[in-house]
């Protein structure tokens, strides 16, 4: 009998090793996919049996809900203004910038017949009546109990949060909010916060099919231009981001600690850049915002000399100390520019850029005339565009119906 040659074995044992390898393929997917099942069945498991416990609060929450809805006359009011929040207790801007709206909207409609509250998203946070992120006295309702307690004719607009618009808008049934467009005239408006997170404008198209006034107000007026309303093909109103609860005041170099805060963001390079801060300038305290109640935060952001975002560019992180005379460094986020803080010292490139120069650029400032004289070049495009005022003024042309970009 003839021996296989070496070419025909070796082709018998591609041929294994194939079969192997998709069998390992294969079997590696069945595993995979058991993992994430059994995971899946755990996470709802430990839901599931969290529910009896979480009853008595539930039960406590809606009675709060209940005698706050009556008491603020939230039941007898034509008109309701409706904030979306997530059930997620962790404070973030946008979740801030959403509470200072409320705010704001009831102080526009103060002894009139439009009332302003703040909702869970539909499914979410459902034995809660508080978000306790940061101190307020807010209480937040479930969707599906505001409607039911309200005038049957009680005209409704809704602010939804670009990231989660689609969630809320789905979570509520299309036909539902046909429903509630016919019977009580529903205009929704989306909070862009973050455009990086923006809805695409077939999602727009969906909503626009339930809603036609659909309109869009832009925490940045980079983000509110002619080429972004075609792209959207909806009004858009600028409402610049305003999230303090003070006017965030100047403070002089004098009343600064040697302190740089740091964003918790991610980032690759956050380890390089500082390192290179402790090695260069060991004397300077390096505090990472982490764990600290938003109140805890705003005590350093007033004292700190130096902020470092590794997050959005000109985000909270940056602009916020500026504000209240302190120096921000950031790398260029060309979405989060904001007009003539195009070229300006502390922002840098690059992250390679900032770990070679940040060190050099605190020495140089490190005194009251050229701290206070940059920090003045910073903070003057800053409040051109930013402030508990622009934002009020903003927020009552919108109600008003004069935007920015029809």
């Amino acid at each position: 009998m003839m021996k296989p040659s070496n070419s025909a074995l070796s082709r018998r044992k591609g041929i294994f090793v194939c079969i192997e390898n998709s069998l390992s393929w294969w079997l590696g997917r069945v595993q995979s996919g058991l993992v994430r099942r059994i995971k899946a069945a755990n996470s709802y498991f430990h839901a599931l049996v969290g529910v009896p416990m979480r009853l008595p609060a539930w039960g406590e929450s809606r009675r709060i809900q209940h005698d706050a809805f009556r008491q603020l006359g939230y039941d007898t009011c034509k008109k309701m203004v409706i904030f979306f929040i997530p059930g997620y207790q962790g404070v973030t801007g946008g979740t801030l910038q959403i509470f200072t709206l409320h705010r704001l909207t009831r102080e526009l409609f103060k002894d009139k017949e439009t009332e302003a509250l703040i909702c869970w998203i539909p499914g979410e946070a459902w034995d809660l009546h508080h978000f306790g992120g940061f101190k307020n006295d807010v209480t937040i309702f479930p969707f599906e109990m505001v409607l039911n307690s309200c005038r049957s004719d009680c005209e409704l607009m809704f602010h939804l949060p670009e990231y989660a618009a689609m969630r809320i808008v789905e979570r509520i049934g299309w036909q539902r909010l046909a429903e509630l467009r016919e019977k009580r005239g529903l205009k929704i408006n989306i909070l862009n916060q973050n455009i990086e997170v923006m809805l695409d404008s077939s999602q727009l198209d969906k909503i626009k099919e339930i809603t036609p006034e659909l309109t869009c107000t832009a925490g940045n007026p980079a983000w509110a231009t002619e080429s972004e309303r075609q792209r959207l093909n909806i009004p858009i109103h600028v409402l610049p981001t305003w999230y303090y609860p003070d006017d965030a005041p100047w403070q002089p170099f004098e009343s600064k600690k040697n302190l740089i805060i740091v964003s918790p963001d991610k980032n690759p390079y956050r380890n390089i850049v500082l390192g290179t801060l402790r090695n260069a300038l060991p004397e300077l305290e390096i505090k990472v915002i982490q764990d600290l109640k938003y109140e805890e935060y705003l005590e350093f952001e007033k004292s700190a000399k130096w902020s470092l975002t590794f997050g959005e560019g000109l985000d909270g992180y940056f602009y916020g100390p500026v504000l209240r005379g302190g120096v921000s460094f950031a790398v260029r986020n060309c979405t989060f520019d904001l007009p003539d803080l195009e070229a300006i010292r502390t922002v840098y490139k690059s992250y390679d850029i900032m770990a070679a120069r940040i060190a050099e650029d605190i020495r140089a400032l490190n005194n009251k005339e050229a701290y206070e004289g940059y920090n003045n070049i910073v903070r003057e495009p800053l409040v051109r565009v930013l402030g508990s005022k622009r934002t009020f003024d903003s927020l009552a042309a919108f109600y008003r119906g004069e935007l920015s970009l029809l």
